[in-house]
């Protein structure tokens, strides 16, 4: 088989024109919006949103999806193939990292509607002990951004990769039980190799183009302060954030929408 060359033009991992500006400037907008929220700020005493601030987070998932859609079909325009398709997990055994305090609340709340939460919580506790196994301590609380040793870090979350462990949401038939409220750090990864090439295992790894089509603009700052005003303190990689939310911030109860 023979893999190509990276093409220069999908080096970078974003796509800054007048189609895809326009829709990071309103997902910014729509979160800085949330931000806005006095409850934001009391969210830790109060475990309330106004349900406002749900509808407008749905409305930036949207955006950003329509956001990738618009990327992907220019790519694939330049003659590169999308190998990502439903029925592969490939991706789905690496543990997600750089999600934000508000993805995780989203998340919570999905399960817990859901009646997901107990058994939620105790897949993803078994991640985090897998992940504790493969580095040698303990994760919680351990973000990309708190790191010093980030060379470190990504040889962790490669090491983890490797260990062939299941995300807590993949079901046997390797969908996600969280597709609709999934993070953008999900969202955004896409290969355009054969999927086996995205297997840490497999001798051709680092040949594969793989993407991330991560979100521009001020998104990521405006999350980040959004982050700042609900002050939660949790791991920015999935299982742990989730496992500290559910356990040490809201405790196993719903969170309340006025």
């Amino acid at each position: 088989m023979v893999i190509p060359s990276p093409d220069p033009s999908i080096i970078i991992p974003q796509l800054d024109d007048h189609q895809s500006r326009p829709l990071m400037e309103k997902m910014a907008r729509l979160f800085r919006q949330i931000g806005a929220f006095k409850e934001v700020e009391r969210f830790r005493q109060d475990r309330s949103l106004p349900y406002e601030a749900q509808r407008l987070s749905q409305r930036a998932y949207r955006l950003y999806d329509e956001y990738l859609v618009y990327a992907l079909r220019k790519l694939q325009k330049k003659g590169w193939q999308v190998y990502c398709a439903p029925g592969c997990a490939v991706c789905c055994f690496s543990m997600p990292a750089g999600i934000s305090n508000w993805e995780f609340l989203i998340i919570y709340d999905h399960l817990q509607q859901g009646g997901q939460l107990s058994r939620s919580f105790r897949r993803n506790l078994e991640s985090c002990q897998v992940l504790s196994r493969v580095s040698g301590q303990l994760f919680d609380g351990w973000t990309r951004k708190g790191t010093e040793d980030k060379s470190r870090y990504e040889e962790l979350l490669h090491d983890y990769s490797r260990a062939k462990h299941p995300c807590a949401f993949q079901t046997a038939a390797q969908e996600c039980e969280i597709y609709s409220v999934r993070p953008l750090a999900c969202r955004m990864h896409f290969s355009f190799t054969p999927p086996e090439l995205c297997d840490p295992a497999h001798p051709q790894f680092s040949q594969a183009v793989r993407l991330n089509l991560s979100p521009h603009g001020d998104v990521e700052e405006v999350l980040q302060k959004l982050d700042s005003r609900l002050k939660l303190g949790i791991s920015d990689l999935l299982a742990p954030g989730l496992v500290s939310l559910t356990a040490n911030v809201m405790r196993f109860a719903p969170i309340t929408w006025t």
